[in-house]
Protein backbone atom coordinates (compact mmCIF):
# COMPACT_ATOMS: atom_id res chain seq x y z
CA UNK A 1 0.00 0.00 0.00
CA UNK A 2 2.44 2.34 0.64
CA UNK A 3 4.65 1.69 -2.64
CA UNK A 4 0.87 2.52 -4.34
CA UNK A 5 1.00 5.77 -2.63
CA UNK A 6 4.34 6.79 -3.20
CA UNK A 7 4.18 6.22 -6.83
CA UNK A 8 0.70 7.90 -6.75
CA UNK A 9 2.50 10.69 -5.38
CA UNK A 10 5.57 10.72 -8.02
CA UNK A 11 3.04 10.79 -11.12
CA UNK A 12 1.05 13.67 -9.54
CA UNK A 13 3.93 16.08 -9.17
CA UNK A 14 5.11 15.02 -12.74
CA UNK A 15 1.41 15.56 -14.05
CA UNK A 16 1.16 18.98 -12.10
CA UNK A 17 4.52 20.17 -13.65
CA UNK A 18 3.56 19.13 -17.31
CA UNK A 19 2.25 21.61 -19.31
CA UNK A 20 -0.37 21.29 -21.98
CA UNK A 21 0.07 21.60 -25.16
CA UNK A 22 -2.48 24.29 -26.33
CA UNK A 23 -2.93 23.33 -30.78
CA UNK A 24 -4.82 25.59 -33.09
CA UNK A 25 -6.46 23.99 -35.70
CA UNK A 26 -7.58 26.52 -38.94
CA UNK A 27 -8.39 25.92 -42.58
CA UNK A 28 -7.33 28.48 -45.24
CA UNK A 29 -7.11 29.18 -48.68
CA UNK A 30 -4.72 30.49 -51.08
CA UNK A 31 -4.21 31.92 -54.75
CA UNK A 32 -1.22 30.58 -56.32
CA UNK A 33 1.38 31.59 -59.05
CA UNK A 34 4.09 29.42 -60.21
CA UNK A 35 6.93 29.46 -62.41
CA UNK A 36 7.98 25.79 -63.74
CA UNK A 37 11.45 25.13 -65.01
CA UNK A 38 11.68 21.76 -66.76
CA UNK A 39 15.05 19.59 -67.33
CA UNK A 40 17.31 20.41 -70.58
CA UNK A 41 16.13 18.24 -73.47
CA UNK A 42 12.78 19.91 -72.71
CA UNK A 43 13.77 23.43 -72.42
CA UNK A 44 9.94 24.48 -71.34
CA UNK A 45 9.52 27.06 -68.75
CA UNK A 46 5.96 27.77 -67.93
CA UNK A 47 3.62 29.80 -65.83
CA UNK A 48 0.59 28.31 -63.48
CA UNK A 49 -1.74 29.78 -61.96
CA UNK A 50 -3.75 27.28 -59.36
CA UNK A 51 -5.70 28.12 -55.80
CA UNK A 52 -5.22 25.69 -52.97
CA UNK A 53 -7.21 24.63 -50.13
CA UNK A 54 -5.53 24.18 -46.89
CA UNK A 55 -5.78 22.78 -43.34
CA UNK A 56 -3.92 22.71 -40.44
CA UNK A 57 -2.81 23.07 -36.79
CA UNK A 58 -0.43 25.26 -34.83
CA UNK A 59 1.13 26.23 -31.83
CA UNK A 60 2.62 29.46 -30.63
CA UNK A 61 6.15 29.01 -32.43
CA UNK A 62 5.14 25.66 -34.66
CA UNK A 63 2.55 23.88 -36.89
CA UNK A 64 1.78 21.60 -39.78
CA UNK A 65 -0.33 22.64 -42.70
CA UNK A 66 -1.86 19.93 -45.07
CA UNK A 67 -2.61 21.12 -48.95
CA UNK A 68 -4.06 20.82 -52.22
CA UNK A 69 -3.44 22.65 -54.78
CA UNK A 70 -5.84 22.87 -57.89
CA UNK A 71 -4.05 23.72 -61.39
CA UNK A 72 -6.40 26.45 -63.39
CA UNK A 73 -6.40 26.90 -66.78
CA UNK A 74 -6.93 29.96 -68.58
CA UNK A 75 -8.17 29.61 -71.75
CA UNK A 76 -9.58 26.30 -73.64
CA UNK A 77 -7.79 27.30 -76.71
CA UNK A 78 -4.36 28.24 -75.19
CA UNK A 79 -1.49 25.61 -74.58
CA UNK A 80 -1.36 25.63 -70.88
CA UNK A 81 0.26 23.60 -68.14
CA UNK A 82 -1.90 23.22 -64.90
CA UNK A 83 -0.12 21.98 -61.52
CA UNK A 84 -2.10 20.17 -59.13
CA UNK A 85 -0.68 18.23 -56.43
CA UNK A 86 -1.03 17.58 -52.18
CA UNK A 87 1.69 17.59 -49.74
CA UNK A 88 2.68 18.60 -46.20
CA UNK A 89 4.09 21.46 -44.61
CA UNK A 90 6.02 22.04 -40.96
CA UNK A 91 5.88 25.79 -40.29
CA UNK A 92 8.10 27.76 -38.05
CA UNK A 93 6.52 30.84 -36.75
CA UNK A 94 8.03 34.03 -35.21
CA UNK A 95 6.23 37.10 -34.04
CA UNK A 96 7.82 39.85 -35.29
CA UNK A 97 7.44 43.53 -33.15
CA UNK A 98 5.50 44.15 -29.45
CA UNK A 99 1.66 43.46 -31.05
CA UNK A 100 1.85 40.70 -32.16
CA UNK A 101 0.15 41.15 -35.40
CA UNK A 102 2.87 40.50 -37.46
CA UNK A 103 4.49 36.90 -37.89
CA UNK A 104 7.27 35.79 -39.90
CA UNK A 105 7.34 32.13 -41.26
CA UNK A 106 9.64 29.17 -42.38
CA UNK A 107 8.68 26.17 -43.78
CA UNK A 108 10.02 22.86 -45.11
CA UNK A 109 7.68 20.01 -46.25
CA UNK A 110 6.90 17.16 -49.08
CA UNK A 111 4.66 17.45 -51.58
CA UNK A 112 3.49 15.30 -54.83
CA UNK A 113 2.77 17.19 -57.59
CA UNK A 114 0.60 16.40 -60.97
CA UNK A 115 1.66 18.17 -64.27
CA UNK A 116 -0.86 17.92 -67.20
CA UNK A 117 0.80 20.20 -70.17
CA UNK A 118 -0.72 21.57 -73.68
CA UNK A 119 2.91 22.60 -74.42
CA UNK A 120 5.07 19.38 -75.31
CA UNK A 121 5.48 18.75 -71.35
CA UNK A 122 2.25 16.21 -71.60
CA UNK A 123 1.53 14.73 -68.12
CA UNK A 124 3.72 14.17 -65.88
CA UNK A 125 4.28 13.99 -61.79
CA UNK A 126 6.94 13.87 -58.92
CA UNK A 127 7.41 14.05 -55.68
CA UNK A 128 8.95 17.04 -54.42
CA UNK A 129 10.88 18.83 -51.24
CA UNK A 130 10.03 22.17 -50.59
CA UNK A 131 11.30 25.44 -48.61
CA UNK A 132 9.51 28.37 -48.34
CA UNK A 133 9.42 31.40 -46.09
CA UNK A 134 6.70 34.20 -45.72
CA UNK A 135 4.69 36.88 -43.57
CA UNK A 136 1.54 36.77 -41.94
CA UNK A 137 -0.28 39.38 -40.30
CA UNK A 138 -2.99 38.75 -37.91
CA UNK A 139 -6.50 41.05 -39.12
CA UNK A 140 -8.18 39.47 -35.75
CA UNK A 141 -8.17 36.76 -33.07
CA UNK A 142 -8.99 34.67 -35.58
CA UNK A 143 -8.41 36.16 -39.27
CA UNK A 144 -5.31 35.94 -40.82
CA UNK A 145 -3.16 37.11 -44.19
CA UNK A 146 -0.75 35.31 -45.47
CA UNK A 147 1.83 36.18 -48.27
CA UNK A 148 4.71 32.88 -49.02
CA UNK A 149 7.44 31.84 -51.66
CA UNK A 150 8.00 28.46 -51.36
CA UNK A 151 10.99 26.70 -54.09
CA UNK A 152 10.35 22.78 -54.49
CA UNK A 153 13.01 20.64 -56.19
CA UNK A 154 10.80 18.18 -57.63
CA UNK A 155 11.92 14.58 -58.70
CA UNK A 156 9.97 14.04 -61.77
CA UNK A 157 10.98 13.12 -65.29
CA UNK A 158 11.08 16.42 -66.89
CA UNK A 159 10.74 18.63 -64.33
CA UNK A 160 13.56 20.12 -62.20
CA UNK A 161 12.13 22.75 -60.11
CA UNK A 162 9.00 24.71 -59.14
CA UNK A 163 8.74 28.23 -57.98
CA UNK A 164 5.39 29.19 -56.63
CA UNK A 165 4.09 32.97 -54.86
CA UNK A 166 1.20 32.72 -53.07
CA UNK A 167 -1.08 35.17 -51.14
CA UNK A 168 -4.01 33.51 -48.79
CA UNK A 169 -6.27 34.38 -46.14
CA UNK A 170 -6.61 31.87 -42.55
CA UNK A 171 -9.29 31.29 -40.05
CA UNK A 172 -8.11 29.61 -36.79
CA UNK A 173 -11.13 27.79 -34.96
Amino acid sequence: MKKVLLLAGLAGMVAANAEAIDVTPYVGLDANYAIVDTDSSHSISSKDKSVSAVIGGRTDRFGLEAFYNYGLKEHKATHDTRISGWGLDAIVYQQLGCSGRWELLGSAGIANYNIKGDNGLGRDYGLAERLGAGLQYAMTENTSARVMYHHAWVNGSKLDSLDEFSIGIRYAF
